[in-house]
């Protein structure tokens, strides 16, 4: 097969148009969870390529249950996609319903071994087919006995079935990072059960020890690969051989031409190299055990990144200042995510108040499941200094979160009117669909909004006092459509909301909106899909 590439929102259109000679796609689970246009656009996609899933989020390696409304979610998108692999990582990401957009390390222990293989017959049995599980990039080392990770690795495959993703440039990271020699890594796994290669650019960074410098790789997927990764590419297929190959770059993306040339060099590689030439002497995983519960463990790990600057019980205390790669992981993480999600937010408070919003946010109220898109829910609850200053701030940060929850809103049920009795219509149960969102004003932050975002070019033109605005935020034919609402609108919006069925609203709206106008907003409805059967 050739290579595939991570598909990224921004390249759904050139990919499109051009129609690359790719084998395969993949795509990040998580990011199309729910129904949105993305969502669509990926089931497309499908139509043309083989598509991979490829999950952050589940935390196979939490201490606790995994969360089984993220199964269903995941199983829901397998079942649409029908992906030609689905794989996960050997990591952590949640605990206690607390959770953080990273990869946290897992101390690989026998309790933590026997986790991963509970989870991971979990996740296999309800999506009815093998899972393939990712090798880390690794930061810092645990103060206890460890099973070496390709050891590790093997016997959860052998355990459980799963297949194994070996990330190459994690691989070259994580031995640069710890010392280790990478290849003697690769020779241990068992190549019966590696079953996809992922390629990606790491970055090169020199950090204050407090006792000096070191430098550091760090797994960014914003670069190009490295010649020593390709290097470590070419021994992988000598040892493991031939298999599917993901090109990932998830930030700063190049031109689609370039992306492709990346898949084309590892086909090459690829074609220049024999296949498996020696085989491993496979063992079973030693026994090693942590001096503290797993569950206890994750507890004090979660406190020292969200918490602060202090280090985690457990880590190595030479690597106790690595903890804050982690910490600065979650921040950028959240922080770009929220960026796309509050773009006019950002726009009004600038950078330097906006990332003051995103370390509130991750300390006082951090996500509590892995579905990134309810990331920023309790942005708008948030009292932080300055905020008096700006209060129009809470209705704006309102107005985009309804944009955002209308774009991944499911719609079913709606109301067909033109296939029923009049009567029927009005008197049937109905209420608005599950997208519809009110925003009520003091200010108008319909022209706030628009004249905040990224792409506005004109002089902004606002005064706090020139109206009072309700808009309406609703998702129509797959595209989020908002719209600032004249006043019988919006009482006819509100009275509809406190109504069982539309003859109600009707009747308590007589005498304060005449019959032409009423009958006006109720073909727009009809017409925007706006009412389901209640």
């Amino acid at each position: 097969m050739k290579s595939g590439l991570g598909i990224r929102a921004p390249l759904f259109q050139a990919v499109v148009e051009t129609k690359p000679d790719l084998g395969f796609f993949e795509a990040h689970s998580e990011n199309y969870f729910g129904s949105s246009p993305a969502r669509d656009a990926l089931v497309q996609l499908r139509q043309d390529y083989p598509i991979s899933l490829h999950g952050v989020g589940l935390s196979l390696g939490r201490a606790d249950e995994l969360d089984r409304a993220h199964l269903r979610a995941l199983k829901g998108l397998a079942d649409d996609v029908d992906p030609l692999l689905v794989s996960e990582h050997l990591a952590w990401s949640a605990y206690a319903h607390r959770h953080v957009p990273d990869l946290l390390p897992l101390p690989l222990t026998e309790s933590s071994l026997g986790i991963m293989c509970e989870h991971i017959d979990q996740m296999q049995s309800v999506l009815g087919r093998q899972v393939l599980i990712e090798n880390p990039s690794n930061y810092l080392l645990f103060d206890y006995l460890q099973i070496p990770e390709a050891e590790f690795l093997n016997e959860l495959a052998s355990r459980t079935g799963c297949g194994l993703l070996v990330d190459v440039n994690n691989v070259y990271v994580s031995a640069t990072n710890m010392q280790r020699d990478p290849k003697a890594y690769l020779a241990t796994l068992n190549p019966d059960c590696v079953q996809q290669y992922h390629l990606a650019g790491h970055t090169v960074v020199t950090r204050d020890t407090g006792d000096g410098s070191e430098t550091m790789l760090i797994d960014t997927h914003d670069h190009t690969i490295t010649d020593d990764v390709w290097a470590l590419y070419r021994y992988s297929l000598t040892v493991l051989g031939h298999k599917p190959t993901l090109i990932e770059w998830d930030s700063a993306l190049p031109p689609l031409g370039q992306l492709c040339a990346e898949c084309d060099k590892a086909d090459a590689v690829q074609r220049s190299v024999a296949t498996v030439t020696q085989r491993p002497n496979v063992n079973s995983a030693p026994v090693a055990s942590s001096p503290v519960s797993l569950g206890a463990h994750q507890t004090q790990f979660l406190d020292a990144l969200l918490g602060g600057d202090r280090g985690a019980p457990g880590v190595d205390l030479s690597h106790q200042h690595r903890v804050t790669i982690y910490r600065n992981n979650v921040q950028a993480a959240v922080h770009d995510y929220l960026a796309e999600v509050f773009p006019a937010t950002l726009g009004v408070v600038g950078e330097g108040f906006f990332r003051t919003l995103v370390q509130a946010t991750i300390v006082l109220s951090p996500p509590a499941n892995g579905d990134i898109h309810r990331y920023g829910s309790a942005l708008g609850d948030l009292d932080i200094e300055g905020m008096a200053s700006m209060p129009y701030l809470r209705d704006l940060i309102a107005y985009e979160w309804a944009l955002h929850r209308a774009y991944f809103a499911s719609i079913d049920n709606t109301l067909n009117a033109h296939a029923m009795p009049q009567d029927e219509v009005l008197t049937i149960p109905v209420k608005l669909n599950a997208s519809v969102h009110l925003i009520e004003s003091a200010f108008p932050i319909f022209e706030i909004r628009r004249q905040s975002l990224p792409d506005y070019a004109d002089p902004v033109s606002i005064h706090l006092g020139q109206s009072q605005d309700t808009v309406l935020v609703y998702k129509c034919r797959g595209q989020v459509v908002d719209r600032c609402l004249e006043d019988h609108e919006t009482l006819f919006f509100k009275q509809l909301k406190k109504s069982t069925h539309l003859l109600q609203a009707i009747e308590a709206l007589h005498g304060s909106i005449e019959e032409h106008t009423l009958a006006t907003v109720l073909g727009f409805c009809f017409d925007q899909d706006l009412l389901v059967n209640g």
